[in-house]
């Protein structure tokens, strides 16, 4: 059984299911880990409007990473970190993408607030992570879209993703998810794993002593950071070969089933 102090979780692909909902056990079993005084943090590439109604209470009250890094929040103690992109920069990837992909679309998420110049088309709407009712981005005139600093820049049909992320190495972290349907892009200082590492140490937890659970790319940092490793069984093979431990998938329960037998020494149920 492994000794730790904090469980770092992913949200989409692996404490939510496919229905983007936490299921019974799931949260059942995460509450006993912070009855045993293990600390909760949840590390995802959402926003926070996107994540209030499932993250509204206990065991979920402590530190939250939001946009893989570039918003970390802790509302009972009023912590606040926000790392945007230089308004610059973001203006330099918006022409690079109007002269080499003019297909792609492109919308920026600005604190909580997200914009975009041109209507997501209803047939695109689930790659952006939408479902039927959900907020839509806010359609603005090319001027105020440039004068935006986004907290992540989120781009759909690109047919070379990597030709963006080599232009602008210097200055933004770009990561393809999602089977390759949607790139991402922080600052260069952004990620889950500086983030982590920074709420770590607010909490004076090594990372060695911490376990984290996630399913995708954007996690790979993360997994190289933290003691133990958690694979979804539905997770990509490059994060299966970082793990220390494979559990089932999003869709049946595997934090729940991970935490039984490493953390809680349940071997069925709780």
């Amino acid at each position: 059984m492994f000794q730790t102090k904090c469980i770092v979780l992913d949200l989409d692909g692996t404490l939510l299911n496919d229905e983007k909902a936490i299921s019974p056990l799931n949260r059942l079993a995460i509450a006993a880990c912070k009855q045993k005084g293990i600390q909760i943090v949840i590390a995802t590439a959402r926003p926070p409007r996107s994540v209030r109604h499932l993250l509204q209470d206990e065991p979920f009250d402590g530190y939250v990473i939001y946009y893989n890094g570039a918003l970390i929040t802790n509302e009972s103690q009023g912590i606040r970190h926000h790392v945007c992109i230089r308004t610059e920069t973001a203006v330099m990837i918006a022409k690079f993408l109007s002269e080499h992909e003019p297909q792609a679309i492109i919308s920026y998420e600005v604190d909580d607030a997200w914009y975009c110049i041109d209507p997501v088309p209803e047939n695109r709407c689930a790659e952006f992570g939408l479902r039927p009712k959900d907020p839509k981005p806010t359609v603005v005139d090319k001027s105020f879209f440039d004068s935006l600093s986004p907290t992540k820049i989120l781009i759909l049909g690109l047919q070379h993703w990597e030709a963006i992320r080599d232009h602008f190495v210097e200055d933004v972290n770009v990561i393809c998810t999602d089977g390759g349907i949607l790139v991402q892009i922080m600052d260069k200082s952004v990620s889950k794993e500086h983030a982590v590492r920074k709420v770590l140490e607010q909490m004076d937890i090594p990372p060695e002593e911490t376990m984290a659970f996630g399913d995708d790319f954007n996690d790979i940092g993360l997994f190289e950071l933290c003691g133990f490793p958690v694979a979804m069984g539905n997770a990509i093979n490059e994060l299966k070969t970082l793990t220390k431990y494979v559990t089932e998938s999003n869709n049946v329960d595997g934090v729940a089933v991970a935490l039984q037998k490493l953390v809680l020494s349940i071997p069925k149920g709780i």
